[in-house]
């Protein structure tokens, strides 16, 4: 793909987000491809005429790219990308970098928790619109394709100063001791007890032993959701929590007793959590998670650590710039219409 002449966005669109286990254990509506193709036309029509001349889509073997831009007619151009081949969220990750490297001002990522992980992980910095189509949608956000196509097309091209109509999310660092091995999370790392990584997402909960959260709010579904019944952080509040499951976590920790809550773990599922151990976490302090075990990262097992072996876990603030769409759309509103004198003389 050539470096971009003039504005441009960049969409990713990940075809397996909202089609996983959980969705099948928890009774859950899968997301379909006709669905996320819908979005995809949506948000290319909002881009350009947020003032992107350039849409670059990523591909993959389901072609949603070719299938949403077809008899698609905008003023500018539309690009669907080579796959990349993996069918993982390593298509996603390799897609924000390279859109990175094309010069693209803002991207669009369509999918779940995992899908804006793998976003961040090939673009940390990236200037984001994330769409919830996932099975856990934490940390995207519902909003029309349109409008969100319209602010990062508004941000890309300058009609919306990025510095006024972003801010800058948390994400999670995680480092293994031994391989020195370095990935991210957006939402919540958690240790499994388990010897195996089989289903990437998680959804038998009695094996889950801590968990890291950078986000925690009440409104969640998913793993971030228990922490969120004991210790609520909010996406703009700084640092994040840790809490531990299980009794044997707790007499491990010496806690005095454990607390039990329910959460909403999946769509449309609560469970019964002991939580044994909870503590507050400050910017770049950190945890560490030693094996035997799995690390998932926002809900998908990733890291396998085996007995002995140590990963430390941090919540730092330096992760993407999240565009608001509607403060965006405003800021290319008012420069678009200036109105402000003659609203100000009535």
């Amino acid at each position: 793909m050539s470096e971009a002449v003039g504005p441009a966005v960049g969409i990713v669109a990940n075809p397996l987000a909202g089609k996983d286990v959980r969705r099948l254990t928890s009774g859950a509506t899968p997301v379909s491809d006709a669905v996320k193709i819908g979005a995809i036309r949506r948000a290319v029509v909002g881009a350009i005429e947020g003032g992107a001349d350039r849409v670059l889509i990523s591909g993959d073997r389901a072609r949603l790219g070719e299938r949403a831009s077809a008899g698609l007619e905008v003023p500018g151009t539309v690009e669907v990308a080579e796959p990349h081949g993996w069918h993982t969220g390593r298509d996603s990750q390799l897609a924000a970098a390279q859109f990175r490297d094309a010069g693209v001002g803002a991207i669009i990522a369509l999918g779940g928790d995992g899908t804006q992980r793998d976003v961040a992980t090939g673009w940390r910095a990236v200037p984001l619109v994330p769409l919830a189509v996932g099975t856990n949608n934490v940390f995207p956000f519902q909003a029309e394709a349109t409008v969100a196509g319209f602010a990062a097309g508004a941000v890309a091209s300058g009609r919306a100063d990025a510095t006024e109509v972003t801010s800058q999310a948390k994400i999670i660092d995680v480092t293994t001791e031994r391989t020195q091995r370095s990935e991210v999370a957006l939402v919540d790392v958690c240790l499994v007890r388990s010897a195996f990584v089989g289903a990437r997402a998680i959804w038998d909960l009695g094996s889950v032993s801590e968990i890291v959260a950078a986000i925690a709010e009440p409104d969640s579904v998913g793993l971030s959701a228990i922490a969120a019944a004991v210790a609520p952080v909010g996406r703009r509040e700084a640092g994040g929590v840790h809490v531990g499951l299980g009794c044997g976590l707790r007499n491990a920790r010496g806690s005095q007793g454990s607390r039990a809550i329910r959460a909403a773990v999946m769509p449309g599922s609560y469970a019964d959590i002991d939580i044994a151990h909870c503590e507050q976490l400050h910017f770049g302090q950190p945890v560490t998670l030693a094996g035997p075990g799995v690390l998932t990262l926002d809900g998908e097992r990733e890291i396998v650590l085996g007995r002995g072996e140590r990963a430390h876990v941090t919540v730092n603030p330096d992760g993407p710039h999240v565009i608001d769409p509607g403060a965006a759309v405003a800021a290319a509103q008012r420069r678009r219409y200036p109105f402000g004198s003659a609203a100000a003389g009535r």
